[in-house]
């Protein structure tokens, strides 16, 4: 039997993450939440994961820098980027 696939799931916002994590735990993959990008960018460095699924806007450390010192680090790494940002109309 395969291991299920890894998935790092960086989202400061506790009911995205644990949404998020609840969704790809229940089609099979094996998420980690972490909640800040302190942590998270010390997990994506750790090389142990099939996809990074960051947000951009995170405390201590951005999703930008995350994805850029990964993929620096592990060239070939699968990267997702979400944000919320947007225009709202005044």
């Amino acid at each position: 039997m395969s291991a299920k696939p890894r998935i790092l799931v960086v989202e400061d916002e506790a009911s995205i993450r644990i949404g998020i994590c609840d969704v790809l735990a229940f089609k099979g993959f094996e998420p980690v939440g972490v909640d800040n990008g302190t942590d998270g960018l010390t997990e994506a460095l750790s090389g142990g994961y099939d996809l990074l699924l960051l947000d951009v806007m995170l405390t201590g450390v951005d999703g930008f820098t995350i994805c850029r010192k990964a993929r620096a680090a592990h060239p070939k790494q699968a990267i997702m980027m979400l944000t919320a940002k947007g225009d709202e109309a005044s």
